[in-house]
């Protein structure tokens, strides 16, 4: 899912972009100027020539707080000319030039504003942590791309300021890569897909908007809808469609020149209201007593025959052994020939079979859980370990957006871009009618399930 590429400057002197490219890179981000004066010695051979061995290349300048930001943006845009394909700008912010956070930020506002007037591209943001947080990790510049310099063991890079996500992460400094000379950064790129949920997903379904692909609302959540979106736009393109924004879409998505003409939906028949989606069911599988009651009685019901074919489709093999609908559940990864394989079988089963099965997963048997109102919670609230997992697990299902909007009334403010967490939130409930009502407008943005999940987890410690 992940694509890697370098950086490089000076300092690795001449580049073989070939042999770079044949060793998996897929794209190479180039210094190009610093200050209002310097141009890199080796920024216009290892342009053109990372171009030439199909890398998809970007431009950054290093950034000297101390000179006219103006200038600096002027500069780089007379020597680097941005094509199709190619990424956006990058401003490099890791240096502070005698200067405080404030003004380190008014500059750096200034610089990207007249880049992206310039390009017509959203500029990137380089730098590192430590850095960030020395000039009082700034929070404003967070709907900027996000390229982390942060050398660690962890999974994820550390994110300051006000980002909830990463595009680019630098990981390593000290890389080796054939056709480098000594050693060079490394950096992922960060893909976006189903069921992703942050502000990264935000800036792309506003750029499929822009470009005439409705991808549903714009609230950062990468659902179906989004996917639907960014399939018709990779097909528009001419490019074989998977549903996901990896480094090629995702750059084409973020240049406003490249404008594929979307295609006219085909006139379609109207079809009778799905009883119940097994794709749906696949995705909202908890384990809970009821579904896995409801899949095995579903499964009874479907022929043998029927069985047998789907197990070979769900597996894309010739293997005919049965596949339980427990075990479909349970290893569903949104691949496409699992999806294939589902709607395939939607459609072999009668519709009365189909609301029955719909039925009782539907039955809500879970509903000794589900009594159970935020309110409530916070009341109750004492710090126990049962209590902080709980909230620390309801935090992560809750969709960014629907935290920001909380975040927004518990505060009894119009626009708040502080993060919100609910074990504070049980912390400080005082009971005040903005902190009810927001609470009671949050307890309606959660699914059953969820609650009753988290009502169990809640629990768990008390009896």
């Amino acid at each position: 899912m992940s694509a890697y590429g370098i950086d490089v400057s000076d300092f690795q002197g001449n580049v073989n972009w070939r042999a770079v490219a044949e060793e998996g890179f897929l794209f190479a981000i180039i210094k190009a100027t610093e200050g209002a004066s310097f141009v890199a010695e080796t920024f216009a051979s290892n342009w053109a020539r990372s171009k030439a061995a199909g890398l998809i290349r970007g431009a950054y300048h290093f950034f000297r707080p101390s000179s006219d930001p103006q200038a600096q943006a002027e500069f780089f845009l007379r020597v680097v000319k941005l094509e199709p394909y190619d990424l956006p700008p990058v401003l490099d912010v890791e240096t502070t030039g005698g200067m405080g956070g404030e003004a380190i930020a008014s500059r750096m506002a200034k610089w990207l504003q007249v880049v992206e007037n310039a390009t017509g591209r959203m500029p990137i943001i380089y730098t590192n942590p430590g850095f960030w947080q020395r000039i009082g990790n700034l929070r404003r510049f967070s709907e900027y791309p996000l390229w982390i310099a942060h050398y660690t063991n962890n999974e994820e890079p550390y994110i300051p300021g006000g980002w909830d996500t990463w595009t680019f992460w630098q990981y390593t400094d000290s890389g080796r890569v054939r056709g480098v000379s000594g050693s060079v950064d490394i950096n992922r790129f960060q893909s976006s897909l189903q069921g992703k949920s942050n502000s990264k997903v935000m800036l792309i379904q506003k750029c499929l908007k822009n470009k005439g692909f409705a991808p549903g609302a714009s609230d950062g959540v990468f659902g179906e809808s989004t996917k639907l979106a960014v399939i018709s736009f990779q097909k528009a393109m001419g490019w074989e469609p998977d549903g996901i924004v990896g480094i090629k879409t995702w750059v084409a998505l973020m240049d406003p020149f490249l404008q594929p003409i979307p295609q006219p939906e085909p006139i379609v028949q109207p079809q009778p209201p799905v009883i119940i989606s097994l794709l749906e069911v696949c995705k909202s599988y908890k384990g809970f007593v009821h579904q896995d009651d409801a899949l095995d009685g579903l499964q009874e019901q479907i022929p043998l025959a029927i069985i047998e074919e789907f197990s070979q489709k769900w597996r894309n093999t010739t293997y005919r052994a049965p596949v339980r609908l427990i075990n479909v559940c349970k290893s569903y990864q949104g691949l496409p020939h699992q999806e294939q394989a589902l709607l395939w079988l939607q459609q072999q089963i009668p519709p009365n079979i189909l609301e029955n099965f719909a039925q009782k997963w539907r039955s809500q048997s879970i509903s000794q859980y589900t009594d159970i109102r935020l309110i409530n919670v916070c009341r109750s609230y004492q710090g126990k370990a049962h209590q902080v997992r709980a909230l620390l697990w309801l935090q992560q299902q809750i969709p960014s957006n629907i935290l920001r909007e909380f975040a927004n009334r518990w505060r009894n403010a119009t626009a708040s871009t502080a993060p919100i967490h609910l074990i504070n939130v049980c912390k400080f409930y005082q009971g005040k009618a903005h902190q009810h009502q927001a609470l009671e407008w949050l307890q309606l943005q959660i699914n059953e399930s969820t609650l009753a999940e988290f009502a169990r987890l809640w629990r768990i410690g008390s009896g």
